[in-house]
Parts: structure tokens; C-alpha cells; sequence
């Protein structure tokens, strides 16, 4: 049985809403496309959406609730996350600078599109979201709880995409502009690969400052 339509369109409004707000996601789909063009950006999104998919399996099977009342479990895959993360940007920031012709070697979209799907996967801030989210579109306590559950994490992903589609797009469109700047062309990847490690840093970062706020 399919959910109500006035549901649906609420769950649409919220999705695209949740998906809009800037965070280490929208934030790396815009570098990616910054730093190597539109294709880049927009597989950059694919890879997120994919990455979203395994949480919504996992979430569904149960496997997500694991996660959220294992704090040591979590944190070991937060921690992880965040050094793959560092090692990303890392990566950017070594890259060789844009040249005007475009010709530089860059790096194969299939890497890129595997380095999105684990950074995805390895967030567990993810599995979370998901867990508190989307029950409420649920009704738990329907024979159909399970097959709504799965139906709203696939209409938010088609939300998701369109949102980071659009952000990758946008972002490569102005990498393409840059290129034709001499300075953008010779640092944006040193830029680009610093804001990513910021995003990877940010996580322990946060961590310490809790830590040292309550003692």
C-alpha cells in the first residue's frame, strides 16, 4: 500500500529542504566539482546517493540501531571517517594545478565516485539520520512499515540527487570559468583540498571541544 499523497509531499518538501542545508556532503560535491568540472561534481553526487542507499539497507535490516547503542562502535567508524576524509583532501591539494587547456592529468571518475561511496558509508551521523527521520513517516505499527520505510529512504534519495546534482553541476560550471584565470588555476586544487581536510578535521575537532567544555 502506498502513503498517503499529503504525506508524500511532505516528505518531498522535507527532503529537499534536509538535502539543501550546507554540511561536509553538499560541501564536498561542490569542491569535487571545483576542483575537476561538472562530470566530476556530478559523480560526486551519484557516489553520496549510493552511499545513502547502503544506509537505508542497513537501517531497514536493523543494523543501524546496532550502530547507534554501540558508542564505541560509532566512534570507530566516525574516527575513520574522518581520517578518510583528511586523506581526501589531502589528495586534492597535492593534485596538479588547473591548466587552461585542461589537459593536466585528473583523477579517473571511478575513484572518485569509490572515495564518495566509502566517505558516505563511513559516517555514521548518516545511519543516524535515518533512524530519527524517517520513522516519522512511518506508521510502525503497520503490516507495511517495512516497505514504507524503504519507499521514503528511495524518495529521499531522489531528492538527495537532485540537489547534489545540481550543486556538483553548478560548481564544475564555475571550475570551467576559473581555468581561464591563471591564479584560480595554479592554487584552487591547494584551496579546494583544504577545505576537505577542514571537513575531516572538524570531526575529533569537535570532539576535544565537547570534552573540554564539560570538564
Amino acid at each position: 500500500m502506498v502513503p498517503e499523497l499529503s504525506l508524500i509531499l511532505a516528505f518531498i518538501a522535507s527532503a529537499l529542504l534536509l538535502a539543501a542545508v550546507p554540511g561536509p556532503d553538499v560541501v564536498y560535491v561542490a569542491m569535487r566539482g571545483l576542483a575537476q568540472g561538472r562530470r566530476a561534481g556530478l559523480v560526486a553526487a551519484l557516489g553520496l546517493i549510493t552511499g545513502i542507499f547502503v544506509h537505508i539497507l542497513l537501517a531497514a535490516l536493523g543494523l543501524s540501531a546496532i550502530l547507534a547503542s554501540s558508542p564505541l562502535l560509532f566512534s570507530i567508524i566516525k574516527y575513520a571517517g574522518a581520517l578518510y576524509i583528511l586523506y581526501i583532501g589531502w589528495q586534492i591539494a597535492r593534485a596538479a594545478p588547473l591548466e587552461l587547456d585542461g589537459n593536466q592529468q585528473q583523477m579517473p571518475l571511478r575513484q572518485i565516485f569509490r572515495q564518495t561511496v566509502l566517505m558516505n558509508i563511513l559516517n555514521p551521523k548518516v545511519a543516524l539520520f535515518f533512524l530519527a527521520f524517517l520513522p516519522q513517516f512511518v506508521d510502525t505499527a503497520s503490516e507495511h512499515a517495512t516497505a514504507h520505510f524503504i519507499f521514503f529512504g528511495f524518495l529521499f534519495q531522489i531528492c538527495s540527487l537532485f540537489v547534489m546534482a545540481s550543486v556538483g553541476i553548478f560548481a564544475g560550471s564555475i571550475s570551467s570559468a576559473l581555468r581561464q584565470n591563471e591564479f584560480a588555476g595554479l592554487y584552487i586544487n591547494r584551496i579546494v583540498g583544504t577545505i576537505v581536510m577542514l571537513l575531516g578535521a572538524a570531526i575529533p575537532a569537535k570532539e576535544i571541544w565537547d570534552f573540554v567544555s564539560e570538564n
